[in-house]
């Protein structure tokens, strides 16, 4: 062998070795002995098992059983039987709504939203909204929700915010709380004249910012917080239609959410439609105050909407019929809307309350399953965002973010969905985990200061109520 050759295969062995040493290194956690709730289709029974997360923080390995004997990993985790599901995602949600709790509490939407942003939300500065949108993500990690579709507060509606500062700060706060995150862009509210330079201009000036920002996994798209309904004029709709198409963004409307305004929203329907808006990109909230014609169409045209049982029933909005919606074959997700209208970020109350209320609509206790509901709160909710590829079931090749269930409290098991559903609550969570990373342990957040942010929220909350 000539001393080149030699040399070459010196080499390649070498190449092979660090190969071999780095693949043991890329595992970074195996947790094992866990009874295991997947989610995925074709998956309904439970099963023990393990899982395997690499460095990626994505999951490599789903399987049955003991992990296999020679798997090297930086950490394994033994959770002795335990409960593991996939972590909630919420379909909608208001992050820095956690800053106002409990306010109008005796309102329906429209007093509920004069007390909220004409009385407060209008009087913050944008950093207040770093430190609102930071709280209320790290109280939607501290029960289990480890993705949202955030609704920042921005665009023209007036206030303290000016261009994209809002935006800014809220963007920090989600990436800054450690949940992954759908930023929600609020778009310009639209004239009766073109409107599109100007909205086109700032959700640019917004996009190039994100674009220079670390990146991170943890962020997973920008949508518009559609304002279609909330104006009076089609050129709105136009303007949304002709940014996402240009920016490749989705969109979330606000849609027939209260029982004052129907005819006039239900009248705005046409405004999707000749828009061109309606589509796989566009979900909307609530949509409560439907008709066989609205449900025909969005079906049609493979839409989607968020179920939000909690603020729906504190605001006294009304009760979607899901059920309808499903054979309809409308895409269904759920959220937990805003805390300052739902007040709790809990997945768990949310899938009773919504369990609850439509069993109460058909006087049937089968017409929705425990199962059911929690299939819309993980795989539903990721198919509206846009990230069932990513999100929302325990898959190798998607990233490894769930909860840890402790069923000690939870009585004989009969049914674990429904032990799951019916009777888990917050302190039933172990464990909650991101990318692998283990970021809720017995209630508390390991990775925040949550008494500090909780004195700046509580301090800039209360400056609000001064002007």
């Amino acid at each position: 062998m000539s001393k080149t050759r030699g040399c070459w295969f010196a080499f390649v062995i070498a190449v092979c070795l660090m190969t071999a040493q780095w693949a043991c290194a890329a595992t970074k956690l195996v947790v094992k002995n866990a009874r295991l709730m997947t989610m995925a289709d074709g998956q309904k029974e439970p099963f023990t098992g393990y899982l395997v997360v690499d460095d990626e923080g994505k999951l490599t390995a789903v399987g049955t059983g003991e992990p296999p004997a020679d798997l090297a990993a930086q950490s394994t985790w033994d959770a002795h039987g335990e409960w593991i599901i996939p972590g909630f995602l919420s379909a909608h949600s208001h992050l820095w709504q956690s800053a106002f709790r409990g306010i109008a509490a005796d309102k329906t939407l429209p007093g509920w939203i004069d007390g909220l942003y004409g009385q407060h939300a209008s009087h913050a500065q944008a950093e207040d909204y770093y430190w609102f949108t930071l709280h209320g993500a790290l109280d939607h990690l501290e029960h289990g929700i480890t993705g949202a579709y955030d609704f920042a507060y921005g665009g023209t509606r007036g206030g303290l915010c000016k261009g994209i500062d809002c935006d800014e700060a809220s963007f920090r706060g989600e990436s800054d709380s450690g949940i992954r995150f759908v930023h929600g862009y609020q778009p310009d509210q639209i004239g009766p004249g073109d409107g599109l330079p100007e909205a086109r201009a700032r959700l640019k000036a917004f996009l190039d910012w994100t674009a220079q920002q670390p990146k991170s996994s943890k962020f997973l798209s920008v949508m518009l917080n559609g304002s279609t309904s909330f104006n009076e004029t089609y050129q709105q709709a136009v303007v949304e239609k002709a940014l996402m198409d240009e920016f490749h963004v989705g969109n979330q409307s606000h849609y027939l959410e209260p029982p004052d305004t129907i005819g006039i929203e239900q009248s705005k329907f046409r405004w999707f439609m000749d828009s061109g808006m309606l589509g796989p990109t566009l979900y909307f909230g609530h949509f409560i105050h439907t008709n066989d014609f609205i449900l025909d169409q969005v079906a049609a045209a493979h839409g989607g909407m968020s179920w939000n049982p909690l603020s729906n029933g504190r605001l006294a909005s009304g009760v979607a019929d899901i059920p309808k919606y499903l054979k309809k074959g409308v895409r269904v997700g759920m959220g937990v809307d805003g805390e300052a209208s739902a007040d709790l970020a809990d997945p768990f109350e949310n899938m009773r309350t919504g369990l609850y209320a439509i069993r109460d609509k058909y006087e049937d206790a089968t017409i929705m399953s425990p199962y059911q509901v929690l299939y819309l709160h993980t795989m539903g909710s990721a198919d509206v965002m846009g990230v069932k590829d990513r999100l929302g079931s325990l898959e190798p090749g998607k990233f490894a973010d769930f909860v840890v269930i402790d069923p000690t409290r939870l009585g004989t098991i009969f049914d674990p969905y429904a032990n799951l559903v019916l009777v888990t609550a917050e302190r039933d969570i172990d464990r909650v985990y991101v990318g692998g990373d283990l970021m809720v342990e017995r209630g508390k957040l390991l990775h925040q200061d949550m008494t500090k942010i909780q004195e700046q929220v509580d301090r800039r909350s209360k400056a609000t109520t001064a002007h």
